[in-house]
């Protein structure tokens, strides 16, 4: 089957999967609001009257909470219920369960909701949470959950769990950022670090330096500096740059180590000068490795 013929029968599962639910919550990243967001599938749910879009802002315990707060406020400004959690802490998972069954009437016995998110969101631990039990697997690394699930949370509350969506116009930078890439499928690991670094200098351009204790002038530069601190060196004593490129990228998409959000004052100065664009494009998780 082609990528394209791939993305429609996606689109089209997750059309599908959006029609027949009651509640949408879509879970993104909390260090990245704005990147981690599907707004193609936002906009087909706010177009509907009839069905409830929450976004669960995740991973609110790597982000300050004045950071948290002015993008939950940001979010609720443009019309969208946001309910900060972390699946990793067990943070508001309790009230997200409640604000998804108090959506619905109480004329509906049974509720759908449907989950929806970029791999690396924490989507599917948070299903785990909701649930009790672990029912969606669950792995460190992103991008595995591979097919629709159809799980039951209480005798009221049915959820569908669908694979992580990508928007297909993400850099290199960005996907490295996002975590929606195994670094060791990275096909030339070097190039990602040196994409990640480059995307978190245009974020916070201190935050690297301040971390490792690293001055730089290149993204080159700093893992090269970073290797020879990490003591990666091959057989004849050449720096081992494939190795620390694997282990700086594993420091942030598995461990979350490097300290670095969206600015939420940055994005309203843009979002004030910028129309965006929503009519992007998405991809499922398993076409990610084609991109």
């Amino acid at each position: 089957m082609s990528a394209s013929s791939k993305k429609r029968d996606f689109d089209t599962m997750v059309r599908r999967m959006i029609h027949g639910s009651d509640v949408i919550v879509e879970v993104i990243d909390a260090r990245f609001p704005t990147l981690s967001r599907a707004k193609k599938f936002e906009n087909l749910v706010l177009r509907n009257r009839s069905k409830q879009l929450f976004i669960a802002m995740n991973k609110v315990d790597l982000v300050p909470d004045p950071i948290v707060q002015k993008w939950k406020d940001i979010l609720q400004e443009e019309g969208i219920k946001v309910i900060p959690t972390s699946a990793r802490e067990r943070l508001s998972t309790s009230i997200l369960r409640n604000k998804i069954i108090r959506a619905v009437g109480k004329d509906f016995f049974y509720i759908t909701a449907c989950f929806i998110g970029l791999p690396n969101t924490g989507k599917s631990s948070l299903i785990n949470i909701l649930k009790g039990r672990s029912s969606a697997p669950v792995a460190p690394v992103p991008g595995f959950t591979r097919a629709l699930q159809v799980l039951r949370i209480t005798t009221r509350l049915r959820i569908y769990d669908t694979p992580g969506v990508i928007p297909k116009q993400l850099s290199l930078g960005d996907q490295v950022l996002l975590g929606l890439k195994r670094s060791e499928k990275l096909p030339d690991p070097i190039k990602g670090a040196w994409a990640l670094v480059h995307r978190i200098d245009e974020i916070n351009p201190d935050v690297i330096r301040e971390k490792y204790e690293i001055e730089y002038e290149s993204p080159p530069e700093f893992l090269e500096k970073f290797a020879e601190k990490r003591h990666r060196r091959m057989k004849g004593g050449e720096l081992d740059l494939d190795t620390a490129a694997l282990i700086f990228l594993n420091e942030h998409i598995n461990k979350a180590k490097i300290p670095v959000w969206e600015d939420p004052d940055l994005y309203l100065r843009k979002r004030d000068k910028d129309f965006e664009d929503d009519s992007d494009d998405y991809i499922d998780e398993e076409e990610v490795e084609e991109i």
